[in-house]
């Protein structure tokens, strides 16, 4: 439906008289400094002239139209009529600035006092008859099918939109003549009133749009597949929009008469849950926290028992669960200690932790059905959420999968001394992403444990008996059955030393300046470096008593002199003579100069 605006009450009488005014104000307005206001006020009136023609054949041609030529001609004249208003409204405005100029507009003061005789009676009119036409709109609502419900809210919402127009017309007329101290009162208290009853209708109109738009989501949710649902949505928030633009325009009128809006902005911000900059306004938030205040002193007086009940339930079974899982733990770890089974201590502890955190998940899930969440949701949200985070966490499931293949195989246990990944430590603790290793000078490392098994791991305290490799050296002068007796008592006499398998002592190689012996005692893992330690110091001290020598590198310098003899030939001189340029020519050994060779 389109707007329709009678002018035969306004613009009968009016414009006749705006004909008759317009040639005295174009004599007053000659001789004086602005001219070209008074040429635009005579244009003006002439248009409004010839508008009120134009729409007088209309007005002709609708009475014999029919059918669509009906609403054409209708909405057509319905649109110049509208023209009508903003030319009287740009009439007012060139009066404004000709009083400025100090020109005399009395006599289009009268034209427009005249036009608006009849305007509020007029107004009246029509906003009834576009009041009952939307409600003939509403009334036929109920017999739409579900597929056409949302053009049709549409078609309504352009109706109440029409409506909305007509009121933005009228007080632009309004302002228009007061600015130039015409008198609007009665129009003006009959739009302040007007617009107030509108106002509360729209916003409890608001509200129950969104109270079925809600209903709607809440059927379309339990039948995801019910077409109707799906329409019956589209068509609460297609109600919802038309009726939010209206209570929108109609609050931004009223602010133009200065009425409270206050209460009706607070309707928008709860139906429509946007915060917009009126939430900024003083009365606007206070409004708001009242309703939020009384709606949630009736929740907690109608729910909050039951919730309670609920809450101290979801308490009970947790508790319940955590207890049945710390026996399901104690119970799990025994089970997996048992000596037949052989399971390293890692294996154990991830076990008891699995399922000590499966019976805790399931404790949490039946707490949550007590609550009154739905199950079925919240396991296929948490299978969607594990896809995403596995996606994300790609490396951290490489480390998963290598801690699980860790436990499977027992490469080492906590405790254990290993050298791994660049790491040398001892083991201190481990999951299924990351190995933490305790360094031999005391420092924590944590190390990934894809790293791990991606790389050679030794393990150094996995078997319980380990040999001690170590090299001593004497002088090709020394008595070799001697020094050979001599470390094979130093193996017996040291009560870390085993005696099964039995210790070696062989003549390994004969080196550059030595002669070197391999001493291969067997040791408890633990007894490692005290045997290495106390093994060596013995060695150097009853080498030291039983007169065997400990070589270490030397090397022998020559010197050579060169003299000129007078003839100019060279002779090379006796070595060990005064040398007045030295090079050396022969060593002995693999190490540096000692002083004593240095200073010969």
């Amino acid at each position: 439906m389109k707007l329709r605006i009678d002018w035969k009450a306004v613009a009968g009488a009016a414009l006749l008289a705006v004909a008759c005014a317009a040639g005295s104000a174009r004599a007053q307005a000659e001789g004086t400094q602005k001219p070209e206001l008074v040429a635009e006020a005579d244009a003006l009136v002439a248009q409004i002239m010839e508008r009120r023609d134009e729409n007088r054949r209309l007005e002709s041609s609708i009475e014999a139209a029919e059918g669509e030529d009906l609403l054409v001609l209708r909405s057509e004249l319905a649109q110049k009529r509208l023209k009508q208003v903003e030319e009287v409204g740009a009439l007012t405005q060139n009066l404004l600035e000709q009083e400025q100029a100090g020109l005399d507009t009395s006599s289009y003061r009268e034209l427009l006092a005249e036009a608006l005789e009849g305007f509020t009676a007029w107004l009246q009119a029509r906003v009834v008859a576009l009041a009952e036409s939307v409600d003939r709109l509403r009334a036929e609502r109920e017999s739409v099918e579900p597929s056409e419900l949302s053009a049709f809210e549409r078609s309504l919402g352009e109706a109440e939109a029409q409506l909305d127009e007509l009121f933005e017309v009228a007080l632009d007329l309004v302002e228009s003549l007061e600015s130039i101290g015409l008198d609007a009162g009665e129009t003006r208290q009959y739009l302040a009133k007007t617009l107030t009853e509108r106002a509360a209708l729209v916003a409890g109109r608001l509200e129950l749009a969104a109270k079925q738009r809600a209903d709607a989501q809440l059927r379309s949710a339990e039948t995801p597949d019910d077409a109707a649902a799906a329409a019956a949505i589209r068509g609460a928030e297609s109600k919802l929009d038309a009726l939010t633009a209206s209570l929108t325009e109609t609050t931004a009128a009223m602010e133009r008469l200065g009425l409270e809006t206050a209460e009706y902005k607070q309707a928008l911000i709860e139906a429509t849950g946007e915060i917009t900059t009126d939430v900024f306004d003083t009365r606007v938030a206070l409004g708001l926290m009242d309703r939020w205040v009384a709606s949630l002193t009736d929740w907690v007086v109608e729910r909050g028992p039951g919730l309670v009940f609920r809450l101290v339930l979801f308490s009970v079974v947790v508790l319940g669960f955590w207890l049945l899982a710390r026996v399901a733990r104690k119970i799990t770890h025994r089970a997996v200690s048992a000596p037949n089974l052989r399971f390293s201590q890692l294996l154990k502890n991830m076990i008891s932790s699995i399922v000590f955190s499966a019976v805790m998940v399931l404790g949490v899930l039946m707490g949550l059905s007590q609550l009154g969440f739905e199950l079925g949701p919240i396991l296929a949200g948490l299978g969607i959420a594990g896809f995403i985070v596995g996606f994300a966490l790609q490396d951290s499931l490489a480390n998963f999968a290598a801690g699980a293949m860790i436990l499977a195989y027992r490469p080492y246990d906590v405790g254990d001394l290993i050298e791994a990944a660049g790491v040398f430590g001892r083991v201190n603790h481990m999951n299924l992403v990351s190995t933490t290793v305790l360094t031999v000078d005391n420092q924590t490392l944590v190390v990934p444990n894809a790293k791990i098994w991606g790389d050679v791991i030794k393990n150094v305290t996995a078997q319980k008996v380990r040999r001690v490799d170590m090299l001593f050296g004497i002088s090709y002068a020394d008595d070799v059955p001697h020094a050979e007796s001599v470390l094979n008592a130093i193996l017996k006499e040291h009560p870390k030393v085993l005696a099964d398998p039995e210790p070696v002592v062989r003549v390994h190689e004969l080196g550059d300046s030595s002669v070197n012996f391999v001493v291969r005692p067997w040791v408890e893992t633990d007894d490692y470096w005290d045997v290495y330690w106390d093994v060596t110091r013995e060695v150097k001290m009853r080498f030291d008593r039983e007169d065997i020598s400990i070589p270490f590198p030397q090397r022998d310098v020559h010197f050579y002199r060169e003299t000129r003899a007078e003839d100019g030939q060279r002779q090379a001189a006796q070595p060990n003579a005064p040398a007045e340029r030295a090079r050396p020519v022969h060593d002995i050994g693999a190490g540096e100069p000692d002083s004593d060779d240095a200073n010969a």
